[in-house]
């Protein structure tokens, strides 16, 4: 069988203004799984209940690393938790916040084995199996490459508040693993994905994308084109939804990042609905007029379901057309 061996003389020193916490099984542990989540201002408890209640909890490691929150309360409930949790915990805290590429190159320094599980602090697993899929994985593997399990919503609140936000991710995320594999570079969502050392290594998250979103679809599209991606149905639950308002202001701070991943994927940005009717948009008279009443549209929750989450594409094209230029 194929085995993922401990690495401690590669693992990389903390960096500068990092503060670790390790709970009592961290420093006799013999993993051969990585779990490494990126955390800003999110209460992940729930996740390390539900990562150390899954089978074959004993052969992980978990790696929190506190983005530079600020947020000392909450840390210290993370590192009081960690120690009544029945696996090996790491906590680390920086000093200062870099945004998400930055946080997940950042956790990663922390593993000590070959294959890391990247999920959100807002993800839960949908099945106590969640880990034992992921080693068996590791096991038929073969070679460095990434194994995305998908999202859902199986357990996400369903609070008329989040609306918009299940739509869009029921429209575009929570895909079956035959439909991602179709274009498996463009489905690398990093919330839930298995990937090996090696792939890191070559191919780090880029950390120019400093605000939200579009940097796991870089790194997904760049690592395909040296490494093999695979996806699986083995999800976890995005808990985390966002109100309308909050959903919006995201989209609305993505549109370099959009701009950024489409420059550097033009090939693979023209394959995607999103950037094309992006690029005709660009050419729409009376733009900001026509990107107001989108928004308008997408916010106003008298109106159906579906003609608002139309409205929010229409708005986040527009948005993106003003960020191509």
């Amino acid at each position: 069988m194929h085995a993922t061996k401990l690495v401690h003389d590669q693992m990389k020193p903390a960096l500068s203004g990092e503060r670790i916490h390790d709970n009592v099984y961290w420093r006799g542990a013999a993993p051969r799984l990585s779990v490494c989540v990126p955390v800003y201002r999110y209460d992940a408890t729930k996740l390390l209940d539900a990562l150390a209640a899954c089978a074959s909890s004993s052969l992980v490691e978990i790696i929190l690393f506190d983005d530079g929150s600020g947020d000392h309360e909450l840390v210290a409930k993370l590192e009081s938790h960690a120690g009544r949790t029945a696996a090996a915990v790491r906590i680390v805290s920086a000093a200062a916040n870099r945004g998400r590429s930055a946080a997940r190159n950042a956790a990663i320094r922390h593993a000590r084995t070959d294959w890391y599980l990247l999920l959100d602090a807002d993800m839960i697993p949908d099945d106590v199996q969640f880990l034992e899929h992921y080693l068996d994985a590791v096991d038929t593997t073969w070679e460095p490459a990434l194994v995305v399990g998908g999202c859902s919503l199986k357990t996400a609140p369903k609070d008329r508040k989040f609306a918009l936000h299940r739509w869009q991710a029921e429209a575009s995320e929570c895909l079956p693993a035959d439909v991602r594999n179709a274009t498996p570079g463009r489905y690398v969502f990093s919330s839930n994905v298995l990937v090996h050392r090696l792939v890191l290594d070559a191919c780090p998250f880029d950390e120019r994308f400093a605000a939200w979103g579009w940097e796991d679809t870089d790194w997904g599209l760049r690592a395909q084109q040296w490494f093999s991606v695979r996806h699986i149905d083995n999800t976890a639950t995005h808990m985390g939804l966002d109100t309308d308002r909050d959903l919006v202001t995201k989209y609305a701070r993505s549109g370099e990042n959009f701009a950024l991943m489409t420059t550097r994927h033009r090939d693979e940005a023209e394959k995607m609905p999103l950037y094309r009717l992006a690029t005709r948009l660009r050419r729409l008279p009376m733009r900001k007029q026509a990107t107001a009443l989108a928004r308008g549209v997408a916010l106003f929750r008298g109106l159906p379901l579906a003609l608002r989450g139309r409205a929010l594409k229409a708005w986040r094209a527009l948005v993106y057309a003003e960020a191509l230029g």
